[in-house]
Parts: C-alpha cells; sequence; structure tokens
C-alpha cells in the first residue's frame, strides 16, 4: 500500500467521522441570503468580514483619496453602493460556473460567499474534461465581461465628465473585476486557471487524477510563490497588512489543492467497489419472540453491538436497540418480546449488494448510522460497517487495485 493510497484511504475515514464525502475547507456557517435559479445563496459568517473591510477601505480610504471635500456620509454611500456592486459581480462569476454546469446536467448545491470570495458547490464532478473545460472558463469569461463593461464606462464617464463619484466607483470595479479574472487565471487549483489546466493535462494523458495531481501541485506552488512575496512585503516594503492578507490566502489556496486531490483519489480508491465486496455476512440477528431479558443477556452482554436487526421468519422486521430496551421497565423484561418494542428500519439504513461504497459513505456522512443493512428480495444477507469499509479499502489499495 502507498502512501498515497494510504493517505486517500484514512481521508476517507475521517470524512465519514465528519459528516461530508468530500472534504470540505471549511463547515458552512452562515446565513442564507435568497435563490436564484433554485440555487441557494448563502453568506458565511467570515464574508461579513471582508464586506466590512471593503466597505470600510472604500469609505475610509478610496473615496477620500480621489474626492476630497465630500462628506463622511457621501464616503459611506459611495463605499456601500460600490461593494455593493462588487460582491454582485463576484456573484455573477459564481453564477457562471453554475449555469453551465447545470446546462451539462451536474446540479448545484448552493454558492457560498466567504472571506476570500465565492465557492459554488457542484453535487458530482465532471465526468469528461470538455464538461470541466466548459464550467471552468465561465467565470473568467463573466469577469472578463464585467471587467470589458467597467472600463467602457469610466471611459464614457471621462469623456463626458462632471460625474467623478460614478467614475472612480466604476474605476474601483473596473480595476476590482480585472484583478479577480487574472487571478482566478493562475494556473494552480482550486482556481479557474488550475480547473482549466487539469482539463487540458486530463485530455491530452486520459488521466484524471494525474491531471487532478499536476494541477494541485501547480497550485502549491503558486501557494508558496505568494507566501514568499508576502514575507518580502512584510520585512522589506513594511506592508504588514498587505503582506499578511496574502499569506492567508496563500496558505487557504495550499490547503484546498490538497483537498483537490484528495478528493479526486477518494473517488479512484472507491471506484467500482460495491457494497457486497466489503459486507460482514454472517449478521447477529434477534427473532421477534425472544424476551428482552434474554435478549440483554444472550445479545448486549456478549456480542457488544448496540442495536440487532429484528426477523420474523427469517424476514427482516425491524431492529432493536439498547435505548429501546431501556425504556421498558425492568420487572416487565421477562414477559416483553422483542416484537413489542422493535422499531421500523429506515430506507437511508438499508442498502442494496450492488450499492457503491461511495453511495455507503454519503449515507453513514449525511448523519445516518454507522452500520448500514444489506438487503436483496426482502431478505438480510448482510451488515457494513465504518470498519468493513475501512478494511475493504486497504485491501484493494495493499493490492494496488
Amino acid at each position: 500500500m502507498t502512501l498515497d493510497d494510504y493517505g486517500t484511504i484514512m481521508g476517507i475515514m475521517r470524512s465519514l467521522n465528519s459528516g461530508s464525502v468530500v472534504a470540505g475547507l471549511w463547515r458552512t456557517r452562515g446565513i442564507p441570503l435568497f435563490s436564484v435559479m433554485g440555487i441557494r445563496v448563502i453568506a458565511d459568517y467570515s464574508w461579513f468580514l471582508i464586506v466590512a473591510l471593503i466597505v470600510g477601505s472604500l469609505s475610509l480610504g478610496w473615496f477620500p483619496s480621489v474626492l476630497p471635500n465630500r462628506t463622511m456620509i457621501q464616503y459611506v454611500s459611495l463605499g456601500l453602493i460600490t461593494a455593493f456592486f462588487f460582491f454582485a459581480s463576484v456573484l455573477a462569476h459564481e453564477l457562471s460556473h453554475s449555469v453551465v454546469s447545470i446546462r451539462n446536467g451536474i446540479p448545484v448545491r448552493k454558492i457560498t460567499l466567504f472571506l476570500f470570495g465565492g465557492v459554488a458547490e457542484i453535487r458530482s464532478e465532471p465526468l469528461e474534461p470538455g464538461t470541466e473545460l466548459r464550467i471552468a472558463i465561465a467565470g473568467p469569461i463573466m469577469s472578463a465581461f464585467l471587467a470589458a463593461t467597467f472600463w467602457s464606462v469610466v471611459v464614457i464617464l471621462s469623456i463626458r465628465s462632471g460625474r467623478p463619484a460614478a467614475q472612480f466607483s466604476f474605476l474601483y470595479l473596473a480595476v476590482a473585476n480585472t484583478f479577480l479574472l487574472l487571478f482566478n487565471l493562475l494556473p494552480g487549483l482550486p482556481l479557474d486557471g488550475g480547473r482549466i489546466l487539469r482539463a487540458i493535462v486530463w485530455r491530452a494523458s486520459g488521466n484524471k487524477r494525474r491531471a487532478t495531481y499536476v494541477a494541485s501541485m501547480a497550485g502549491k506552488a503558486l501557494a508558496t510563490i505568494m507566501i514568499a512575496v508576502g514575507l518580502l512585503l512584510i520585512l522589506a516594503a513594511r506592508q504588514i497588512i498587505s503582506g499578511l492578507w496574502l499569506i492567508m490566502i496563500a496558505m487557504f489556496l495550499r490547503q484546498a489543492a490538497d483537498a483537490s486531490y484528495r478528493h479526486a483519489t477518494t473517488n479512484r480508491a472507491m471506484r467500482d467497489l460495491r457494497v457486497r465486496d466489503v459486507m460482514t455476512r454472517d449478521v447477529v440477528t434477534v427473532t421477534v419472540d425472544v424476551t428482552l431479558t434474554d435478549l440483554f443477556e444472550r445479545y448486549f452482554l456478549i456480542h457488544h453491538f448496540i442495536y440487532y436487526p429484528v426477523t420474523s421468519k427469517g424476514k427482516l422486521v425491524g431492529q432493536v436497540s439498547i435505548r429501546n430496551i431501556a425504556q421498558v421497565d425492568r420487572d416487565a423484561w421477562m414477559n416483553t418480546k422483542v416484537g413489542a418494542i422493535a422499531t421500523q428500519l429506515a430506507r437511508e439504513s438499508l442498502l442494496s449488494p450492488s450499492d457503491t461504497i461511495a453511495h455507503a459513505v454519503s449515507r453513514m456522512s449525511r448523519g445516518g448510522p454507522g452500520r448500514l443493512l444489506v438487503i436483496q428480495d426482502g431478505e438480510l444477507v448482510g451488515i457494513v460497517t465504518r470498519g468493513d469499509i475501512m478494511n475493504g479499502l486497504q485491501m484493494r489499495a495493499a493490492l494496488g487495485r
């Protein structure tokens, strides 16, 4: 088993415990704003910090420097309006990715605005490089269109003059969208340029995992360069705030580049692996006519499982847990049968032998039970636990598959 394979498997198991198949770079903690084309737009709490910083820098720095002798109310008003259009530009960038993704048959869960911009969360990865390229390039195309539009307005206003406030507001938006375009085109994951690079390498090599590795390494190299530049700004130019901000962005990009590669290797590790390949076939079951006393003494005390499938005439009818038995007075255990306290099985706790491991991981990560029952033709044929998945992936990695 290679180090990469081991890291992949451990990443999968961490994701099972943390509640996400694709380990996110942060947990979504924010406020729903609105929906566009069925896509929820959420403001992460960190987004409000960058809003405050941009509005403050516009109101206290940019506009007072280019428009002297105005009132603070005017500066703040201009700052709020300009910041609104800036974040609308960021949202338009992400919506472009989302629209193209949906048109290519890949649904989008939501768009999250956060400290470093925005991210569109798609439900699955593109299956071919052409789709990857179309989705990746859609955002920069929108940013290029917005930058060109704002620059055109700046030129028109400068010719006509008489509206310096609007001119400098559009100038800021033109510069910001130009920077957004150029920064996102840098060839390294998770930036759009990195996804474009991955699509190109993927098409040339036919190997998505290899393409992801190349793009993620490029992203880490970019992050290293940015950290070096940030340190130079701090030590040589004494620009502490700018340097620290650049280093923070670089650290985020580096983490995201690593996450992108882990995601690709996770998908590879679970490719074609089915529930029947990892499930435990000898399942300890309880029949409906067992008393609670026998259930406790012969099952809970001996096997130490927290719940057991309940059968009647060989058919699965429900399950019983330690919580169920604890709700019954102990004096009544001798005269109470398992069938009286068994609970129905939720659909989320059932699998088919032909289901993929990815599907099982998804069930567990959404807050479902850590033990899923495997049903075939109405009969219980096995059970899958986190340990079963771990062992199956380790064996697959050891065999080099």
